[in-house]
């Protein structure tokens, strides 16, 4: 029996794994849909990159926040409020269209609702799964809820682009918001672990839980480690991400239009897919720390051989490897800081470690890139940042010394 469905046994966790997995729909509706509708609203691409902007926006601006007011109270009331605030804010967008109402600023706004309600969720989620997870089994859920979200985000833009050809963007749209609604119903229906116990034990104010949460991080060395390691290969992503396409055009040699971009993101993909199954297996036979430092490693060799590549096939198989040498250090990392982190920080800690790679490295990562390329190529750029991967490795060898399973 797959590991995947004996973990899906367990009834509470069932749910909450399916629940993810209509917010994530959810999601996917709202990155692809909105953007639609703003577009054939006003044809004006600076409407498009605000609607952009704001999906990042929040995480930056309330990440600390979050983070407290997730370990302070009941993270499963934070999280079943915040997916039902994400139901209500993208249901007035289809309500409003039905009444010729709907106009750029309504979706600018509803959007920057959702995704504030976003952050708030996440730090919940953070640290809900470990109180789901089964004893000794944290990497799998880990995993589990990781390769999930690479199916959602691989397959539901295609489907939402392909609904949106037969549907209005507001009857799309509404399709977002059904899927909200039910995500609510599943975290209702499973009866999820409270989490008050922990909140007694976060300091009263808002800034004092923040001040809190950033000590106890300062203090313990190898889980700010673990932060610099996420920040190094999200900024790896972040070159990926936004060079691929000068890469295939100027060092594969294919056209722009062709299929090879999307092949090149799909390869990626299918890494993060083999790193699901990789991580949980060797964390029962190394440290967490152990598996991070192997999977930077891995993320070197592939964005250095990348940067080499001139064929695609060649490409093709060293993004698979960048792509699971990456998420491989994401997990691992999850997984160490998890198990580290006492539960009264776990929302905190995990918060200010998800600002720093998405907020830092990745925008990082993709700026550094585009001015690389601008100076040498975009080989240099993709070599480049498998070579800064391998020097944060070297430079972080000495943090696999010590005893202690996942110890911060």
């Amino acid at each position: 029996m797959p590991e995947w469905v004996r973990l899906l046994g367990d009834q509470a966790l069932r749910w909450y794994w399916l629940g993810r997995v209509l917010s994530l729909v959810a999601a996917s509706v709202v990155l692809v849909a909105t953007p639609i509708a703003v577009y054939q609203q006003t044809g004006s691409a600076l409407w498009v990159s605000a609607l952009v902007a704001v999906h990042g926006l929040p995480y930056l601006v309330l990440g600390p926040v979050a983070g407290a007011v997730a370990d302070r109270n009941d993270r499963t009331v934070v999280l079943r409020s915040c997916e039902l605030v994400t139901a209500l804010a993208v249901g007035t967008l289809p309500v409003a269209a039905a009444f010729g109402g709907l106009t750029p600023v309504h979706v600018v706004v509803a959007v920057a609702v959702a995704r504030t309600a976003f952050v708030f969720a996440d730090a919940a989620n953070f640290g809900l799964v470990p109180a789901l997870a089964p004893p000794g089994r944290l990497a799998a859920v880990t995993a589990l809820l990781f390769a999930t979200s690479s199916v959602v985000e691989m397959v539901g833009p295609g489907i939402v682009g392909a609904l949106s050809a037969f549907l209005p963007a507001p009857s799309t749209i509404a399709v977002g918001a059904c899927a909200s609604v039910l995500a609510v119903l599943c975290f209702q229906r499973g009866r999820l672990p409270r989490g008050a116990a922990a909140a007694s034990e976060v300091p009263a104010g808002m800034y004092r839980a923040i001040l809190d949460g950033a000590r106890w991080l300062v203090s313990h060395r190898r889980v700010r480690s673990t932060i610099l390691l996420g920040v190094a290969v999200t900024a790896s992503q972040g070159v990926f991400v936004s060079q691929v396409v000068p890469w295939t055009v100027r060092r594969l040699d294919v056209p722009a239009g062709g299929g090879t971009t999307g092949m090149l993101f799909a390869a990626w993909a299918v890494g993060g897919l083999v790193a699901t199954v990789v991580v949980p297996i060797a964390t029962r036979r190394r440290t967490e720390r152990s598996v991070a430092f192997a999977g930077l490693w891995v993320a070197a060799a592939g964005a250095i051989g990348c940067g080499f590549a001139t064929v695609v096939p060649v490409a093709l198989a060293l993004t698979v490897l960048w792509g699971s040498g990456y998420l491989s250090v994401v997990l691992a990392t999850v997984v160490w800081r998890q198990l580290a982190t006492p539960d009264r920080l776990r929302s905190r800690v995990n918060t200010a470690a998800r600002m720093a790679a998405y907020g830092v490295g990745y925008p990082l990562g993709g700026l550094l890139g585009g001015w690389a390329t601008t100076l040498s190529g975009p080989h240099v750029a993709i070599g480049g940042a498998g070579i800064v991967i391998a020097a944060v490795a070297a430079l972080g060898l000495r943090g696999l010394r010590g005893s202690g399973r996942g110890r911060g």
